[in-house]
């Protein structure tokens, strides 16, 4: 009689391992020979795997076993640096090995800690991944001193996304001319010499089809004067700049990043910046007449109102996020008004400045919005503070659940309702909470409390969901962020959560 486990045929198998997540694909591939070699050979399912090396003193004595592995890995996270100097030694001479033998099936290569003395070495581990499709490089030095000939397109060419972690500039000498279309970098470290700064510039000045730059962090913009200079002509479609902050120390820096950023105003559909004055506020809102998603985390804009009188309507713009508390609420309205079709909106403001009118003012003008976070809630809701579409709401302080409950009554559209208890006297109490989850449209409910907040939650919530379909309860404490507790539709499979609760170092993620 044939093996039950050979009934079904390959392609039917394969069609039951893609719904499979990485840790059970894994223990079906131990289940027999047949089963795992269906896996390692579909290129659709090995994309959950990575080939994961993390300590040169514990994957060195295995090289013979990694150089034996048959699965087609299409990612390797490999870290080259080992506590045993001579194993850290040999280690390159190794991975030069490794992505010879695995290299032509690899997507993504993720290298950290390592020191490269010869550029022939790099060059070969890059040329033995044909259809490398995503590099990160974690504290990775090359040689200063030896320059790369060039070649790179050739085997680089399906390179779409470039990370840079702390590494010295010289490793921008191996990707000029290639065809990234995503670049991130954070690198506090400083140019050592003009060659240094002449390899990043060119780089910059080489990628055609770089659409989305994000820069967490640089050396005090001293980079960004530095190699940009405002002329670079590229057509992002998204910038992420971090930077710029108001501890910046290069003179006419709001003129030169302002030059920048006209410069991508064709393109430009997502825009994230640190700091924000008078200067670029007026760029944004004159200029960037395509932009789709605007972040700003500091702000200073002026109060005249003339200043705002240039502003034109920003048609496209569907996601704006303040996360910073605006000086004058003029300003904010005189935002709000040129962007008719908002769908996202995130406030992060004095609600006893301007949060009230606000409001009120946004959901006359913008009867697009969907989705609205806002740090509190007018103590008294106006019916005039009704939005037509809003189908999620986050506070993320409730000063009164009067005020959230005659605000859900103006906005029966709700479908996710997301708060944050910031202490043991926010626990909603048994009508209130009766009361939350009599609305007819509410599906989702997600809470952020202490662990007393969410024990009191969840022993009120479990006798009666109603119609709701997923409750969220999160420790907002920073050290137990972690800690995630999900209920779904079907009370069936509800546990009890007391001691997950009360022992959360135990459990980092718990779900039901």
């Amino acid at each position: 009689m044939e093996s039950p486990i050979r009934i079904l045929s390959e392609d039917a198998l394969l069609l039951i391992f893609s719904y499979l997540d990485g840790k059970s694909l894994k223990n079906s591939a131990l289940v027999c020979k047949f089963w795992n070699d269906v896996i390692s050979e579909s290129s659709a399912i090995m994309k959950n795997f990575t080939l994961i090396l993390n300590d040169g003193s514990k994957w060195i004595p295995r090289f013979d076993k990694i150089m034996s592995l048959t699965r087609k890995f299409q990612s390797i996270d490999i870290k080259l640096r080992s506590r045993d100097p001579l194993r850290t030694d040999r280690s390159i001479d190794l991975l030069v090995q490794i992505a010879a033998r695995h290299g032509p099936n690899i997507r993504k290569l993720v290298l950290s800690t390592a020191e490269i003395k010869n550029s022939s070495d790099f060059s070969s581990i890059l040329s033995s991944m044909p259809l490398l499709n995503e590099v990160v490089l974690d504290r990775v030095k090359v040689d200063k001193v030896d320059d790369f000939t060039g070649g790179n397109e050739a085997f680089l060419s399906k390179l779409n996304k470039l990370t840079i972690y702390e590494c010295n500039w010289n490793i921008f000498k191996f990707f000029k001319s290639t065809p990234i279309r995503e670049f991130e970098i954070s690198n506090d470290l400083v140019f050592e010499n003009i060659q240094q700064s002449e390899y990043y510039k060119r780089f910059l000045q080489a990628s055609q089809r770089l659409e989305s730059i994000e820069v967490n962090s640089m050396y005090f913009d001293r980079t960004f004067k530095t190699t940009l200079d405002g002329a670079i002509c590229l057509n992002l479609k998204r910038l992420k700049y971090s930077s710029i902050s108001l501890t910046y120390e290069i003179e006419n820096i709001d003129s030169i990043f302002g030059t920048f950023l006209e410069a991508q105003a064709s393109s430009l559909t997502e825009l994230e910046l640190e700091y924000v004055n008078a200067t670029m506020i007026k760029i944004i809102f004159t200029k960037l007449k395509v932009l789709e998603k605007l972040t700003i985390h500091w702000m200073v804009p002026p109060s005249e109102s003339s200043f705002y009188a240039s502003f034109k309507k920003m048609p496209k713009l569907k996601e704006l996020i303040l996360y910073v508390e605006i000086p004058c609420g003029l300003a904010l309205k005189e935002i709000l008004a040129n962007c008719p079709n908002l769908e996202t909106f995130r406030l992060r403001g004095d609600p006893f400045r301007c949060i009230d009118n606000v409001l009120i003012f946004m959901a006359a003008n913008n009867p697009a919005v969907k989705s609205l976070s806002t740090t509190s809630l007018p103590e008294i809701i106006p019916s005039e503070l009704k939005f037509y579409h809003l189908n999620f709401l986050h506070v993320e302080t409730c000063n009164t659940f009067e005020n959230l409950l005659q605000f859900l009554d103006n906005n029966p559209t709700v479908e996710t309702l997301s708060l944050n208890l910031h202490s043991t006297r926010d626990i909603v109490d048994d009508s209130t909470l009766e009361e939350l989850l009599s609305y007819p449209n509410l599906r989702h409910l997600v809470v952020a409390a202490d662990y007393i907040a969410l024990n009191a939650i969840y022993d009120k919530i479990k006798s009666d969901s109603r119609n709701l379909k997923s409750i969220y309860l999160r420790s907002h404490r920073v050290e137990d962020s972690g800690t995630l507790i999900t209920f779904p539709n079907d009370k069936a499979q509800w546990k009890p959560i007391d001691k997950i609760l009360n022992y959360p170092k135990l459990l980092h993620r718990y779900r039901n």
